[in-house]
């Protein structure tokens, strides 16, 4: 059978070096799901929309190297009896990293501070991850989820200065409490002056639309975002008025990229009932040696090692020009994880758990 799968995905001659012979390569926007002839397992990126296609009979599994569901149509898919899968929860420890170092950023930025309200908005996987950690570091942060624990019962965004939103997208047909515009007119109106709201959930949950229009005389709401409408025919202007962007990479670090593969092979091989191969990692691993004077002051200033966790990841490097989108993320793959970043020369042991409790490996003593 052959493999038809994204040439953008990486490491996948790591991890299916016993099928390279049943594999061809293609690109999101070159590729005709309805053209498929002989009988493949295709591979695909959240980049590509099976919605309105015609799907090839000889499709006889599709799988996402990612996590988010969609991108494919279900419904269609189940009518024609073609299982499907995803790489769910592969990325949710490199979106929380991203969410940590925008944090930090803010920080660093006087933006916000350790007292600020702060309000995490969906507690699944990364959401619940991100709310867990900035309450061990003492940071006045609430949760909102209609569907899970949470520290509130509704979402009122009143008062507080940084708003996360990890979220699916979802229509007024799908759920009562459904996510399209969740961020709109009013709900930024009702926002205090100034608020932060980050993004990395999908595109469609805040309003574009709305924001543009947004007076900022009256209504001054920092937008930092990760994912758009339409993309990767992102508006210019939307992009022009956030504080920063991102191309949609919040989850793409080296470790979530290789765990996104890895999860791929093993939904495949699981599909073809053949036995999974242990690969060892190929991943790079950067040694940084403890800086406790640097440390002390961060915590005691901003609540976080701020500066490591920059030097480890600043999300202002990853800024892009509007017509470079698709370019940008087609080709992202170098980012380093907190995972990768080994602690050498910190002995004191409330700091080699605060260093953990952010996900990076700390050298044993």
């Amino acid at each position: 059978m052959k493999i038809l799968i994204d040439k953008n995905i990486p490491y996948v001659a790591h991890f299916f070096q016993d099928h390279l012979n049943d594999i061809e390569y293609f690109t999101d926007q070159d590729f005709d799901i309805s053209e498929v002839e002989e009988d493949s397992i295709v591979i695909t990126r959240s980049t590509y929309r099976t919605h309105g296609k015609r799907i090839s009979h000889a499709v006889k599994f599709l799988c996402s190297a990612s996590t988010g569901e969609d991108h494919f149509d279900k419904n269609v898919l189940e009518k024609m009896k073609i299982p499907y899968a995803f790489s769910s929860g592969a990325n949710a420890i490199a979106v929380r990293e991203y969410v940590f170092s925008v944090i930090a950023l803010m920080l660093e930025e006087k933006k916000i501070n350790i007292t600020s309200p702060l309000l995490i908005i969906g507690c699944g996987n990364i959401g619940k991850g991100v709310f867990e950690t900035l309450k061990y570091f003492g940071f006045n942060v609430s949760s909102y989820d209609p569907h899970k624990p949470s520290t509130n019962n509704d979402d009122a965004v009143e008062g507080y200065s940084f708003i996360s939103l990890h979220v699916p997208f979802t229509t007024s047909s799908e759920s009562e409490h459904f996510t399209e515009n969740l961020f709109y007119s009013s709900k930024f109106k009702s926002c205090e002056d100034g608020a932060i709201i980050l993004n990395t959930s999908r595109g469609g949950v805040v309003s574009e639309k709305d924001f543009v229009e947004l007076d900022d005389g009256h209504n001054y709401i920092r937008l930092i975002s990760d994912v758009f409408e339409n993309e990767p025919n992102i508006k210019e202007d939307f992009l022009n008025k956030n504080l920063f962007a991102t191309p949609h990479i919040a989850g793409h670090s080296q470790f979530a990229r290789y765990q996104m593969t890895k999860m791929a092979y093993e939904n495949v091989m699981n599909f073809l009932g053949q036995g999974i191969s242990k690969r060892n990692s190929i991943l790079e691993n950067r040694i940084i040696n403890f800086e406790k004077n640097i440390f002390d002051k961060d915590m005691k200033e901003f609540g976080l090692p701020v500066s490591l966790m920059l030097e480890t990841y600043n999300p202002k490097s990853d800024i892009f020009k509007y017509k470079d989108f698709k370019k940008v993320r087609d080709n992202y793959n170098n980012r380093i994880g907190y995972s990768q970043i080994i602690i050498k020369g910190c002995s004191d042991e409330a700091d080699r758990e605060n260093l953990k409790s952010l996900g990076f490996t700390v050298e044993e003593n």
